[in-house]
């Protein structure tokens, strides 16, 4: 007998359109400083400047050179993104580009397998209401991470897979374009400290969702990583460090100078109970936080074949086409550095 199929809708996660339309952005907000030291966070239907579209030009002609197949669905924001993610600088392109066509190439990162739903199930990852500009609020607990019950590549998978859904559920092209994380640490010491996780997880995002990252909050720190956070700081870069927060339980009140209460959870001195069901995403400004459609298919998953609504798996071919473009890509690096 052949199994249902069932289709993951997360189309109730979308914002209100009237909040939407009450969105404005100031021009520093879209994009800020000059040329190679140009900061920007909103990518679509927004003008690109003249050396914006100059690099972007720069790098088409490596893609070309290379012979390299771009995906079907690859947009010029795609292009600008991995322009600003090599840094401006022609060297950097080949190799930024090739991590996220292997990562584009990998099913598991955009597929609710088994292992992916067990993960997000545990609470590890988990999104919970918006910030005053609607964008999407992402938690991340830390006391949970541990990597000798999921493995680097399940980490991977699951996380790229999740922020896939937010990404394009939450996201609303020249409005919401960015997400606000929320890391708990949960008192961690550095002894205890998922250094690794965390790597694995800012290196997934960094070139693969380049951009999205509007604000970064490092909550309920201990006594040792706020030392050590103050030393980071007096070194570190001005403008990520505008991005980063860290707070202690007292100071949470901060949070909603971006977050209003109504959208956060008691534990980070919100006014909404704290969250138990973790999967699927919750969208707390509709009735009971989900609509029956995604909670009869979570139910039907434990036995139906699973598929993505709109989205379309590699074949055969294409994978092929792939690989071999990496074996070309990685030949030509190695000819460039022998030069």
């Amino acid at each position: 007998m052949q199994q249902q199929q069932v289709v993951l809708n997360f189309e109730y996660l979308k914002p209100a359109q009237y909040l939407v339309d009450a969105i404005v952005h100031d021009q520093q907000y879209i994009k800020r400083k000059e040329r190679s030291k140009s900061q920007r966070r909103i990518w679509e239907n927004v003008p690109y400047d003249a050396y914006e579209k100059e690099k972007m030009a720069d790098f088409m002609k490596i893609v070309a050179k290379n012979k390299i197949q771009l995906p079907a669905d690859w947009q010029d924001c795609d292009t600008l993104k991995m322009v600003y993610c090599g840094k401006f600088k022609d060297k950097n392109y080949l190799k930024v580009l090739q991590s996220h066509l292997v990562w584009r190439s990998v099913p598991n990162n955009f597929q609710p397998t088994d292992i992916n739903i067990a993960f997000l199930q545990k609470g590890i990852v988990y999104t919970f209401g918006r910030d005053k500009q609607q964008r999407p609020i992402i938690i991340m607990n830390l006391e949970l991470v541990n990597l000798k019950q999921f493995s680097e590549e399940v980490y991977i998978n699951a996380l790229s897979y999740y922020f896939g859904i937010i990404k394009k559920n939450c996201f609303i092209p020249g409005k919401i374009e960015n997400w606000v994380f929320i890391m708990d640490t949960k008192k961690l010491g550095l002894s205890k400290f998922p250094f690794k996780a965390i790597q694995i997880a800012t290196k997934t995002m960094q070139v693969n969702f380049c951009g999205c990252l509007d604000k970064l909050y490092l909550l309920n720190p201990s006594s040792s990583l706020s030392f050590s956070w103050k030393m980071v700081s007096a070194v570190a870069d001005a403008d990520t460090m505008e991005k980063i927060q860290m707070l202690k339980p007292n100071e949470y009140a901060k949070i909603q100078e971006r977050i209003p209460a109504n959208q956060l959870e008691e534990q980070y001195g919100g006014k909404v109970a704290n969250l138990t069901k973790f999967w699927p995403p919750i969208n707390i400004e509709i009735p009971g936080g989900y609509t029956e459609e995604i909670l009869k298919a979570v139910e039907s998953m434990k036995t139906a074949e699973i598929v993505i609504q709109k989205e379309v798996p590699a074949s055969e071919e294409d994978e092929l086409k792939l690989q071999e473009q990496m074996a070309k890509m990685q030949i030509k690096k190695e000819d460039d550095d022998d030069d």
